[in-house]
């Protein structure tokens, strides 16, 4: 425990609790619990955000001491037919809802906040360009987490054109109170520092790996129905996920009756999909329910996996993760997954997921949506080999330390170090 940081107090604040989020609210407030402060916690579920911190804390015996959960408002969709996460008036609602339920946590809890942290900005950033924005509504220091930062390129100017500038609403990471920035993705930093003359921190694309003391009920049936054959995964239904290529990848493996096995597990959203690849899909779940197909898993009916260790047992049983996303620039938690397990991944090439692949060698890259080129890709994986037919030699060691959560706590205590 860092002496530096004791007894401080930490607002963690995020008001979405889909995907990855509820797994990185818990991996936040352990981190900064593990530096010796204490957490204030403001998100859409508090009950949910206690489940996901005591998985995350371990064997931490004063955790609940040091923390305060407290139920976030969520801002709506933007003016803009819903397309995206806020608009000038909605994100601005966002701050104002965050300090005034901060107001509340402090008064509720008698500590106050020496930093907020959003494991999210994004949501605190679109189409509100005011610096001024953070001092009027929270006065407090401030930093965050910034995944979706693409539009910012290495070099002296952002690779974007002013007005889609202004919609980012980058300029707000000029605050005054802003202590630092944080991404995922790591090849867009000198540029970010170039337009907000802020620090920007590449933060580890953290993951747990602990089990479950037995084995859940879907990973026991997917292994007894994979049998002998490899089992290449995905967890999350997304088409963003390469979900549509997966089957077909999965098709053709069953055309030519290969001793492979396809699991797709997590929630199926129907409505996300187009018309034409719903159908594509529900014809291949007809086929699986006839009995023709017996080399796919794919429950359409599936509700999100539990817990972090039920997800774990189910990834640890993969031979092959699949991380060939589409129209995706960002980090995935899926390579941070695959390199623990010491899995071999197949990515799509380019941006951060395929750059990261191929710097560890932790797998083979394909051009996005290429059918072909990933049943080539799964054909050298089974065999330990890159395009070349040469050991793959993955470097799951070096990925491993560079996204540790050794690595993440200090980032996290370094943050508390002048408050």
């Amino acid at each position: 425990m860092s002496e530096v940081s004791q007894l401080k107090t930490v607002a963690l604040i995020n008001p979405l609790w889909i995907g990855h989020h509820p797994v990185f609210f818990g991996h936040f407030t352990s981190s900064f619990l593990r530096a010796g402060a204490r957490v204030i916690g403001l998100c859409k579920d508090p009950e949910a955000a206690r489940r996901e911190i005591a998985a995350a804390v371990g064997d931490m015996p004063d955790w609940t001491e040091r923390v305060s959960l407290h139920r976030l408002p969520t801002g709506g969709r933007s003016w803009f037919g819903g397309r995206f996460e806020g608009d000038p008036l909605r994100t601005f609602e966002r701050w104002r809802n965050a300090g005034h339920a901060l107001d509340d946590a402090e008064s509720s809890t008698g500590w106050n906040a020496d930093l907020v942290f959003f494991p999210y900005i994004d949501s605190y950033l679109r189409f509100l360009p005011f610096a001024s924005v953070p001092e009027i509504t929270i006065g407090r220091p401030w930093s965050g987490l910034y995944l979706r930062n693409h539009h910012h390129r290495s070099g002296s100017a952002p690779a974007c054109g002013p007005l889609t500038m202004l919609a980012k609403g980058d300029a707000l990471l000029k605050s005054t109170l802003c202590q630092s920035i944080g991404v995922l993705d790591e090849r867009f930093i000198d540029g970010m520092e170039d337009f907000t003359g802020k620090s920007v921190i590449g933060y580890p694309d953290v993951t747990q790996t602990f089990l479950p003391d037995e084995e859940p009920e879907l990973t026991r049936v997917i292994r007894q129905k994979a049998g002998d054959r490899k089992i290449i995964g995905l967890i999350g239904l997304e088409a963003r996920k390469g979900t549509l290529n997966m089957l077909r990848v999965a098709l053709k493996a069953h055309e030519l009756r290969l001793p492979w096995y396809f699991a797709f597990a997590g929630i199926f959203d129907r409505d996300a999909y187009s018309d034409k690849d719903r159908d594509f899909i529900e014809a291949i779940l007809k086929r699986i329910e006839g009995g023709e197909i017996d080399s796919i898993h794919f429950d359409p009916e599936a509700e999100r996996i539990p817990t972090e260790a039920d997800f774990n047992s189910l990834f640890s049983s993969f031979d092959i993760a699949w991380a060939a996303f589409e129209g995706f620039q960002g980090s995935s938690g899926t390579l941070s997954k695959a390199a623990a397990f010491h899995l071999p991944c197949i990515a799509t090439a380019g941006e951060c997921i395929g750059h990261r692949l191929e710097h560890f060698r932790t797998g083979l890259t394909i051009p996005e949506g290429d059918s072909a080129k990933a049943f080539e890709a799964i054909e050298h994986l089974l065999a330990g080999t890159n395009w070349e037919g040469k050991p793959l030699d993955p470097d799951y060691d070096a990925f491993n330390e560079a996204h540790s959560i050794e690595r993440f706590d200090r980032i996290t205590a370094d943050l508390l170090k002048n408050r």
